[in-house]
């Protein structure tokens, strides 16, 4: 049985629940000034069925307080993943601001703790 591609069923789910933002699995060059990425930092497979992963969450936008706001709506959706698609648990670890000197850009990460599993057929 194979596992569940967590980030990109997280990508999927962010998208759905931000119309409007770009969402993400990498950064693109030029990068706009509003987006959110996804990836998966780490985790590890608990059995055959479940599966925990690290996944880390990065949000840009113009100012600082969009940045927060924007972070706040990604946790809402985070914390929200459904038990139906595949999401058993969500931790949020941390949650804070992460100024992106390099691009001089306001910036937020997230980091979550994704118990998720593929259901047999």
């Amino acid at each position: 049985m194979g596992r569940m591609n967590v980030q990109a069923r997280v990508r999927s789910a962010l998208a759905a629940a931000l119309p409007g933002v770009e969402v993400r699995v990498s950064v693109p060059d030029p990068r706009p000034p509003t987006l959110v990425v996804v990836r998966r930092e780490g985790g590890r497979r608990e059995n055959g069925l479940v599966d925990r992963a690290g996944v880390g969450v990065d949000v840009w936008a113009r100012t600082e307080a969009d940045a927060s706001e924007l972070a706040m709506r990604v946790s809402d959706a985070m914390l929200g993943l459904s038990f139906a698609d595949g999401f058993a648990r969500v931790e949020e670890e941390s949650l804070r601001s992460d100024y992106d000197a390099f691009a001089s850009s306001p910036r937020w990460y997230g980091s979550y703790t994704v118990w998720n599993f593929s259901p047999r057929e």
